[in-house]
């Protein structure tokens, strides 16, 4: 019988050397975590050892976090920091219909609301001035947006803060301007870039299964165009 772990073991459990744990696993679970460690670049597990590692429970669950923690300090040691940042969704206004969003409106609705340029670059400069060194601006998908709202946008908070970094724009949000302008997406990319965005989140991607994707936002971007607009980005 597994038992479940117990508040004090995830509290403590890097105080247990790997050497005092190993022997209560598993052997199936011993020797999958073997394989990554020994490895030290997160080795080749077979499914049914992924499986297997995913219902770990007790001193097998207890031995995972500890391979986990002893590969991570190895990879990237114990430094841990952080960005000073402030949201900016310029409109919750959106067309998409996500099934599983408590953000969007109609642009009806009373608490619907749709921020200008100068209202972004305004809350970009407060953010600066508290100290913040990025700002990460999204929003909705409203219908009639202007063309190159998203470079005004850009262009708008660089003008106010130069020195602040614009983390911007869904691959969704990408995938709208691109339609919207008829540019390339390469030259789409190449335009923000120039104008102000340092880099791209990877929001919008959700799960990567089309499938699934038609059954919760059947109007979103498929997974090719949200893996498109991820590796060209990176180009």
């Amino acid at each position: 019988m597994s038992r479940s772990l117990t508040t004090f073991e995830l509290e403590h459990f890097r105080e247990q050397e790997w050497a005092q744990v190993s022997p209560r696993l598993s052997s199936a679970v011993h020797e999958a975590l073997e394989r990554v460690l020994q490895a030290r670049d997160g080795g080749v597990l077979s499914r049914q050892q992924c499986l297997l590692l995913a219902h770990a429970q007790g001193d097998d669950l207890l031995g995972l976090l500890l391979a986990a923690d002893d590969l991570r300090r190895g990879l990237v040691g114990d430094l841990v920091t952080y960005v000073v940042n402030r949201n900016i969704n310029f409109t919750n206004v959106c067309f998409v219909g996500c099934k599983f969003c408590a953000f969007s409106r109609g642009p009806r609705e009373a608490d619907a609301y749709f921020l200008s340029l100068d209202q972004v670059a305004t809350k970009a400069e407060e953010a600066w001035t508290l100290g913040a060194t990025e700002v990460c601006i999204q929003g909705g998908l409203p219908h009639g947006l202007p063309p190159f709202y998203y470079r005004d946008i850009l262009l708008a908070v660089k003008r106010a803060v130069p020195g602040i970094h614009i983390h911007a724009f869904s691959p969704m949000e990408i995938v709208h301007g691109v339609e919207l302008t008829g540019m390339p997406l390469p030259d789409y990319l190449a335009m923000l870039r120039d104008s102000g965005l340092d880099t791209l989140p990877g929001t919008a991607a959700e799960i990567l299964d089309d499938g699934v994707r038609f059954v919760l936002s059947r109007n979103k971007l498929s997974t090719r165009q949200w893996r498109e607009v991820i590796t060209t980005a990176h180009r």
